[in-house]
């Protein structure tokens, strides 16, 4: 009996895999499915005349075996399998034997057993059969593969085949060795042993486990991606496109183990086979990359936060995690807002939502590099400055992913809400031109020292000065401009660029310039007080105004005002309406 017949055929599946030494993983899976406890692989060297000698690699198993029957019907007859549609069973195409003759094998011989039956199959170089009966009992199947070599091949096959079983079997549920009987120096050696622990190296090594799906996955900025089947390899990248498609985003900073009984090997073995069952597997994956591996990063970052003396090693370790948290999707942010991750420069704890908060009332959010008398003062007053940098700043790059982080879980929950959807269309209506929100929140983390001025409060302000800010100050609140009051200052240190205005929720020693918010829509209603400078020469060119024209006077403080935050321009008519009394 013969298949030379179909030579074309098993040609085409022989030079199918990546490697001829692939057909090791073949026979492996095979031993499993027939219910193997363990594969034993060696490999012997037998010296010839000359140089050349015989190499024979044994696969040795201890499963169902095969009688006479699945001999004919399987062994040897082409896509013939028994695997279709069974779950427990890894093969699906009925080729595995065949990959064999990749290696090019002088001959083949097979001694298995089943019911009684005991046999000896031979194949030779061209690939036709021959089939004997054995009297002595075998149990499983043991399989010799004939090769024609000297030493140097036989060391490249011997490191080439550990190194074929442990990239494709080292998670199998079945035990595996592999020994070299023939070691280059002449001694003995031992069975190596080819599983490994299925874990994944990284930070925050998880392990989930559901009924028929295991997974194992870590952040690391090099992710790898690995498939199994009853742990055996059915594909593994470094390239998240090559087998994540869509979700390749996702796993750009995590690496993970899928092992699952969802999952198969395509015909060509080069991929995993996108089907209904795929999806249940990568579904799991998902909810373990949601659940358990991000709520051990957030209990990290907390418990950083939480430590009470910050060394060079946490602000590392810190900035680390914070740039593995800003690669999260969405829906991971959104349930990060509520945690405490965020390092105030004072020690203290905030939150992302906190921040958002701020940004909404102030239109801002302060970052820095490290605590400062400015800062301390700032925290006396209630105002949260965040460990972190500017974006694009120059002075710590790792500290500048905080900003990042706020940035995205702003711009998360801005395109989340009503507001966001509805005025934007009205606002390119009335012709204004919004300005991106990625943009405008990316601009709102700034440095204290920034924005914050010291200043001395007024306690006795000049009879005319005070007249005309308490004018001002009534056509602010007649046009419901949201100012607790209007009051007098004086800058604390020479400042070459001190502003017309600065604002706090309170007068102190401590003020802003106003932020600007030049989309209009971003701030929630604010009570602040605003102090006028009063050493400020427009304030002087105004106070001369005053004298003669007290209304105008009046109406443009107030207007400038307005003018210094890009805010309720469109009350200007309103404005002029109330301070000429019309």
């Amino acid at each position: 009996m013969a298949v030379s017949a179909t030579d074309g055929i098993v040609e085409n599946l022989v030079t199918q895999f990546s490697s001829a030494l692939d057909c090791f993983r073949e026979l492996v899976q095979n031993a499993i499915d027939a219910g193997t406890p363990m594969v034993e692989v060696w490999t012997e060297y037998e010296r010839g005349e000359g140089h050349t000698g015989t190499i024979i690699a044994h696969i040795d198993d201890f499963g169902e075996g095969m009688d006479e029957r699945i001999i004919d019907d399987q062994l040897t007859n082409l896509f013939s399998s028994t695997k279709e549609d069974d779950l427990t069973k890894i093969g699906k195409f009925g080729i595995g034997f065949v990959s064999v003759f990749a290696l090019g094998p002088r001959a083949v011989i097979v001694h298995t057993g089943r019911a009684g039956e005991y046999w000896e199959v031979l194949f030779h170089e061209d690939r036709s059969f021959s089939k004997t009966r054995l009297d002595s009992p075998t149990e499983g199947t043991q399989i010799q593969i004939f090769l024609e070599g000297d030493l140097h091949r036989y060391k490249e096959l011997v490191a080439g085949i550990q190194e074929t079983l442990i990239h494709w079997c080292s998670h199998t549920e079945t035990e595996i060795t592999f020994e070299d009987r023939t070691p280059a120096d002449g001694g003995w050696s031992e069975p190596v042993p080819i599983n490994q622990e299925f874990v994944v190296e990284g930070t925050f090594p998880t392990v989930v486990d559901h009924q028929g799906t295991g997974i194992a996955l870590a952040y690391t900025r090099e992710p790898y991606y690995g498939f199994y089947n009853r742990g055996l390899t059915l594909a593994f990248s470094r390239s998240g496109e090559d087998v994540l498609d869509e979700r390749a985003r996702r796993y750009r900073h995590i690496a993970f183990k899928l092992k699952s009984r969802y999952l198969e090997h395509t015909l060509a073995r080069e991929t995993v086979m996108r089907d209904e069952n795929y999806e249940k597997a990568m579904e799991l994956l998902d909810a373990a990359a949601n659940g358990p591996l991000l709520d051990a990063l957030l209990g990290r970052l907390e418990e950083l936060v939480a430590t009470p003396s910050w060394g060079q090693s946490e602000v590392y370790e810190y900035t680390r995690l914070v740039g593995f948290l800003a690669l999260e999707p969405p829906g991971s942010l959104v349930r990060a807002g509520e945690r405490e991750i965020v390092r105030a420069v004072n020690g203290k704890a905030l939150t992302l939502a906190a921040l958002y908060v701020s940004w909404q009332d102030e239109g801002r959010v302060l970052v820095s590099t490290a605590a400062s008398p400015m800062t301390s003062k700032l925290a006396e007053l209630g105002v949260p400055v965040a460990l972190g940098s500017p974006p694009a700043s120059q002075d710590d790059a790792g500290l500048e992913l905080v900003s990042g982080l706020f940035c995205r879980y702003a711009q998360i929950n801005e395109s989340r809400t009503i507001r966001e959807r509805a005025w934007k269309p009205m606002l390119r209506w009335m012709g204004f031109q919004p300005s991106p929100i990625s943009e405008l929140i990316r601009r709102a983390c700034v440095r204290p020292e920034h924005v914050y001025l010291p200043v001395l409060k007024d306690d006795a302000t000049p009879d005319a000065d005070a007249a005309l800010v308490e004018r001002a100050g009534d056509l602010l609140r007649g046009v419901g401009a949201g100012y607790r009051a209007l009051a007098t200052c004086r800058m604390a240190d020479a400042v070459d660029d001190a502003p017309l205005f600065v604002v706090a929720k309170e007068l102190s020693e401590l003020m802003a310039r106003p932020p600007e918010d030049r989309d209009r829509t971003r701030r929630r209603a604010r009570k602040l007080t605003a102090a006028v400078n009063r050493d400020h020469r427009q304030f002087r060119a105004l106070r001369a105004l005053h004298d003669s024209q007290p209304d105008m006077a009046a109406y443009c403080l107030a207007k400038c005002l307005l003018l210094t935050e890009d805010r309720l321009l469109e009350l200007d008519m309103k404005l002029m309406q109330a301070a000429m009394g019309d």
